[in-house]
C-alpha cells in the first residue's frame, strides 16, 4: 500500500511567505498560513516555521512559485527567492519543484472575491491564496505527473 503525503506550496515574498497545502492524495489544496519576515525575524526563522509545517503535515514535496517572465529574472525578489531556496535546500532533503507564479496574485484576489471577500482583502490572505493558486497550477500540470511517476 502506497502511503500518500501532502504537497506544500510556497509563495515567497520579501515581507511575507504564503503557504498552502494539498490533501494527502494531491487532489485538493487549501491555504495554510502566512509567515512574516522582518528585520528582527529573518529568513532563518521563516525557514524554521516552514520546516515545522513540513514535519507537522508530513509533506512529501515542496513547490515554490517562481516567475517565468524574463524582465523579472534579475529583480530583487527573484534573487532573494533563489537565495531562500538555496537556504531551504540546506535544511531539507525533500524535492523542491518550481512552478510558474505568473498572475498568481491577481488570481488570488479573484478567488477571494468569488468567496465573498473584499477586494481589499488583507495582504496576508492574498499571499496565502497566491500559494493556493501556485499549488493548484502544480497539481494540474505536467510537473505533477512527472513527480507522481517518481
Amino acid at each position: 500500500m502506497k502511503i500518500e503525503k501532502p504537497i506544500l506550496a510556497i509563495d515567497y515574498g520579501l515581507k511575507r511567505i504564503g503557504l498552502a497545502i494539498s490533501d494527502s492524495k494531491g487532489i485538493t489544496s487549501a491555504p495554510l498560513k502566512v509567515i512574516t519576515v522582518t528585520k528582527r525575524r529573518k529568513m532563518e526563522g521563516a525557514i524554521d516555521d516552514i520546516l515545522l509545517e513540513i514535519e507537522t503535515n508530513r509533506v512529501k514535496t515542496i513547490v515554490i512559485g517562481k516567475t517565468n517572465r524574463e524582465e523579472w529574472g534579475n529583480s530583487k525578489t527573484s534573487q532573494r527567492t533563489e537565495y531562500f531556496v538555496s537556504e531551504l535546500k540546506k535544511r531539507t532533503q525533500l524535492p523542491i519543484i518550481f512552478q510558474d507564479e505568473s498572475y498568481s496574485t491577481t488570481r488570488a484576489q479573484n478567488m477571494l472575491l468569488s468567496l465573498g471577500q473584499s477586494s481589499k482583502s488583507s495582504k496576508e490572505k492574498i499571499d496565502m491564496y497566491s500559494a493556493v493558486v501556485i499549488l493548484e497550477d502544480f497539481l494540474n500540470s505536467d510537473n505533477k505527473k512527472n513527480e507522481d511517476s517518481n
